[in-house]
């Protein structure tokens, strides 16, 4: 599919009551349902601007034969009627298929960071040249010049579903956290610069271990499921660590920035934060994540001056 074809189909945001002659999208979930009248399959549908349920009929045969040539993760090309089926938008499926046109265009399918990545990483890796204890800035720059790493790192979401859970999310909020905890270095001069700004890049390395992130879904890796991302974040920093000779205590601290940056056990940290620059880093990295929720739904607003409950914010948001 060239891009001019691809530029002109709809997008899920841009889908009104009515006749869709063709369009395509990522196929996210398909189940079969025998129903109590006739089957169906019920699919899931997703581009880059949000979701939409389908429904399929049709004879029990023709439905199994469907799902076995379908699978999550495919570009399927659709024909049908978007319709209102008790207060929820979705298509009534007339045809359903397996695109069969290479479809260069994979940014239309999956959500990625607004920002350019390159320029996201220029800006990581200039916050970094700021630090001025050399063997401090040695451990930044040991994940910053390995090729394999910056590959995942540039790649990886923030979360599965919270804040910044698309690619690049883990660069774009890496350097959000860099650049508070620059400001707060500024307004608290007292507080460690050079640790602040190691911490805030490492704090969050393990999720590019965490999580795989496939076409139609962001998963915890088993690693992800078993250890958690501050423990595999130390993983990875401690080798480092002891290969640079680090002077202990700074070691230390920049290890416990590591297992406390989530704040307190309850929220996932391994410890909680014990001293000003880890509490510091913890603080960057909570207000980050939570001016994104915020944000967000700004961008998907009804008519409603308020969004629909929030489960990470526990409250509705007011959107004037």
């Amino acid at each position: 599919m060239d891009a001019f074809e691809v530029a002109r189909m709809p997008f899920v945001k841009d889908l009104h009551i009515g006749f869709l002659e063709e369009a395509y999208f990522l196929l996210r979930k398909i189940v079969l349902n025998k129903g109590k009248k006739k089957p169906f399959i019920r699919v899931i549908l997703s581009d880059r601007t949000g979701y939409l349920p389908g429904v399929y009929f049709g004879t029990e045969k023709e439905l199994s034969t469907l799902q076995s040539s379908l699978k999550m993760g495919d570009i399927v090309k659709i024909a049908g009627t978007v319709e209102d089926f008790q207060g929820v938008r979705q298509i009534k499926i007339l045809k359903i298929e397996k695109s069969q046109k290479e479809i260069d265009e994979v940014t239309r399918f999956a959500r990625r960071t607004h920002f350019n990545r390159r320029e996201l990483l220029r800006e990581v890796r200039e916050r970094t040249e700021k630090i001025s204890d050399k063997k401090i800035k040695l451990v930044c720059e040991h994940f910053l010049e390995d090729r394999n790493f910056v590959r995942l790192f540039v790649e990886a979401p923030a979360s599965r579903f919270s804040h910044y859970a698309y690619i690049g999310g883990l660069l774009e909020h890496t350097l959000r956290v860099m650049q508070l905890v620059d400001s707060f270095a500024r307004i608290y001069p007292h507080a460690n610069r050079d640790l602040l700004l190691a911490g805030a890049f490492l704090h969050n390395v393990g999720k590019v271990d965490e999580y795989k992130t496939l076409l139609y879904d962001i998963d915890y890796s088993s690693q992800g499921r078993l250890k958690g991302h501050a423990l595999l974040g130390y993983d990875r920093v401690r080798p480092v660590i002891l290969s640079i000779g680090l002077d202990e205590v700074m070691a230390l601290k920049l290890e416990h920035i590591l297992v406390s940056h989530q704040g307190r056990k309850e929220w996932g940290a391994i410890e909680e934060p014990r001293f000003l620059e880890a509490f510091l880093v913890h603080k960057a990295d909570a207000i980050d994540a939570g001016q994104y929720l915020f944000s967000e739904p700004r961008r998907s607003a009804s008519d409603s001056p308020w969004s629909s409950w929030n489960p990470y914010l526990k409250t509705e948001i007011y959107l004037e």
